[in-house]
């Protein structure tokens, strides 16, 4: 926006302005340009750099530490699964053993559909969305990269797609549902990913209300 203000409505090389090239251009400008707000420009940079430096070894720190625990290498077998996503699961499970099903741990972590009972009728709705959301945004973010990676996961989430765009939201939770179930699977044997395990029966039909 600073630049933008003063006529530099593009970067210099095109793309990201945070792309290297484009950075040493700004560089280079509020070195050049005798102005406050090339100052200004200046300390942004400087900024920048020093809180990018902090991210890094702290992103290096929780690296070293998940590489201590042996669910971090496990999870992180599974296609389209990261460090962080593998942490923050590991934090908010704690003891795997207290959850005695797959379907208790999704919905641990609020992944599972509410019953919805009216009279005589009962049907399955929005998802409850109860416990960690941090969990529940890592773990749909490692499936949309997982379905990328992984043609068995590929192949779950287009049989509950079927073909239709406007289920996609739906096939990627039941997809993020089920590498949940695999989680716990794995944690409890100890045993790395297994693409078997994502033919498994699907414990719910999959309803329009449950990724609402």
């Amino acid at each position: 926006m600073l630049l933008k203000n003063h006529g530099y409505r593009q970067p210099e090389h095109g793309g990201s302005w945070w792309k290297i090239t484009n950075r040493e251009w700004m560089r280079r400008l509020s070195e050049k340009v005798n102005a406050d707000w090339s100052e200004t420009l200046a300390d942004f940079l400087d900024q920048l750099a020093l809180y990018e430096g902090q991210i890094k070894q702290r992103t290096e720190k929780l690296n070293e530490r998940l590489s201590r625990h042996a669910g971090g290498y496990l999870l992180q077998t599974i296609p389209g699964v990261g460090p962080r996503t593998a942490e923050a699961v590991l934090a908010y499970t704690d003891e795997v053993d207290r959850f005695r099903r797959g379907k208790q741990y999704c919905s641990y972590f609020g992944m599972t559909p509410k019953l919805d009972e009216s009279g005589s009728r009962r049907r399955l709705g929005h998802i409850s969305k109860q416990g960690p959301s941090v969990v529940r945004w890592l773990i749909v973010e490692s499936a949309w990269r997982a379905i990328k990676k992984c043609p068995s996961l590929l192949y779950y989430y287009e049989q509950v797609r079927h073909g239709q765009n406007k289920r996609k939201k739906i096939a990627i939770v039941a997809t993020a549902r089920k590498m949940l179930s695999i989680m716990r699977a794995m944690q409890t044997t100890g045993e790395v990913f297994n693409e078997k395990l994502v033919l498994e029966q699907e414990q719910y039909p999959i309803t329009k209300e449950m990724t609402a």
